[in-house]
């Protein structure tokens, strides 16, 4: 049985990340490491490993333990796919029968829905203790029995796996709420006394003790206050309402006769697929079958040997892909890099931002500090600011926490123009999407999500 004692830890860059955070496990078992991006999960991860040192406080094994570690970045085995080097060292991981604890940073990145299913088994037949980060909210549901979460600089623990976290998170969000509620009351009451008897404080020394006592009370008052839940929502928004609803039964993609080869390799083949403004469609083959191929296609970005591909006339369309992301100047930030893309004020474009979770600090923070997601983030409010009448996305889930899923699935959901999704997000394509297609025999087929 594996255990493990964290006492008064403390991480800062900057500013703290983790503080003074103490907690003990013991447990075999699956632990989902959630938070939202910039919390400090990954660099939690590498202190575990110890390829991190912290500020002070000790981590300590309750005996000899080998920890093996996955990082988020792989770059060794160049010839593979991002996928087949993840499963190819997950491998190694899981069954070389040399690890008693497994340190999983967003494992589940690249790798297809088949992949993900046998990365479920897999981690699930492990005889140690697993703590993994990951943000697709299918797979903690199939596989945690433990949930940490980090927020606000401590972690949280739950004796319990993430589907029943997400029913007890959102009970003590509603109490938090109720409290926030009765408190702002009790607040605005307190401002009010301390106003009215701050007036009258002249008018003797008995008036003067009781307002003193009325300040006092009222600042005590407010240390205790807790914080609005509602301020940690993300929401996505357009700047304004997309002009696709207007158009009805309208062509957004055209696919016909498509055939295409990269050389001897042939993908499509005569292959017809048309959606219509409105429709929302994913497409769900595994990893190199030519999903990507095709949107380059439908965009224009490479030539069909025979046949049309292309978006419908006069529609603006927004293309998001995992590759925008290292097109990004690392020493820029994000409101200069907003500012440069659109002709826009700087308070415009925190405004903006602010919608995208972006604080006052991070809109100012140079793009190499900032965590994967919150680089997705930013491409996200870059490419949807355009009011785009035909969204097509590809991978938008990598690296994005959970809050952010959750909220760009909520505005895809509302969203009333087309939308092509290519993802390995079972919950995202399933909330979203209402008819799918797989690439097979270099033709586009319906298929199930």
């Amino acid at each position: 049985m594996i255990s493990l004692k964290v006492s008064s830890l403390q991480k800062s860059y900057n500013q703290p990340l983790i503080d003074d955070i103490s907690f003990n496990h013991v447990g075999d078992g699956v632990v989902a490491l959630i938070g939202d991006n910039g919390s400090g999960k990954s660099t939690f991860l590498k202190i575990l490993a110890g390829l991190e040192e912290q500020d002070s406080g000790k981590i300590e094994w309750g005996s000899e333990v080998k920890v093996g570690y996955l990082t988020q970045e792989i770059d060794s085995m160049p010839e593979l796919s991002g996928g087949q080097k993840k499963v190819a060292l997950l491998v190694d991981l899981i069954y070389s029968g040399e690890y008693d604890v497994l340190l999983l940073d967003e494992p589940d990145n690249h790798l297809d829905i088949e992949n993900k299913q046998w990365l479920a088994q897999a981690i699930k037949s492990f005889s140690g203790l697993v703590i993994m980060i990951s943000h697709d909210r299918h797979l903690l549901k199939q596989i945690t029995d433990y949930t940490w979460l980090v927020e606000d600089r401590e972690i949280r623990t739950y004796s319990f796996g993430y589907a029943k976290f997400v029913v007890e998170y959102e009970k003590e969000r509603n109490d938090l709420e109720h409290l926030h509620a009765v408190q702002e009351k009790e607040h605005k009451r307190l401002l009010e006394l301390v106003e009215r008897f701050r007036q009258k404080a002249a008018s003797g020394p008995k008036v003067a003790r009781y307002y003193h006592a009325l300040q006092k009370r009222l600042a005590r008052f407010e240390g205790e206050m807790v914080d609005d839940p509602k301020k940690k929502d993300v929401k996505i928004q357009l700047s304004s309402k997309t002009s696709a609803k207007q158009i009805k039964n309208k062509l957004s993609i055209l696919v016909r006769n498509l055939s295409f080869s990269y050389g001897e390799n042939i993908i499509f083949k005569n292959t017809d697929f048309f959606m219509e403004v409105g429709d929302k469609v994913a497409l769900v083959s595994g990893n190199g079958t030519g999903k990507s191929t095709l949107i380059k296609l439908i965009l224009g970005l490479l030539e069909p040997k025979e046949g049309t591909a292309r978006v419908g006339d006069n529609l603006k369309v927004g293309y998001y892909s995992q590759e925008h992301l290292e097109t990004l100047p690392a020493d820029g930030t994000p409101i200069s890099v907003f500012c440069a893309r659109f002709p826009i004020a700087d308070y415009e474009a925190a405004s903006v931002l602010k919608k995208f979770y972006f604080s006052k600090q991070t809109i100012k923070s140079k793009i190499w500090t900032l965590s994967g997601g919150q680089k997705a983030r930013l491409q996200l409010a870059l490419f949807l600011y355009t009011n785009p009448d035909v969204l097509i996305l590809d991978e938008p889930t990598n690296h994005l926490d959970i809050r952010s899923v959750s909220a760009l699935e909520e505005f895809l959901v509302d969203y009333q123009g087309s939308v092509l999704l290519i993802s390995h997000d079972h919950d995202l394509l399933n909330n979203v999407c209402d008819v799918a297609y797989e690439i097979k025999n270099h033709q586009l087929k319906l298929a199930d999500i």
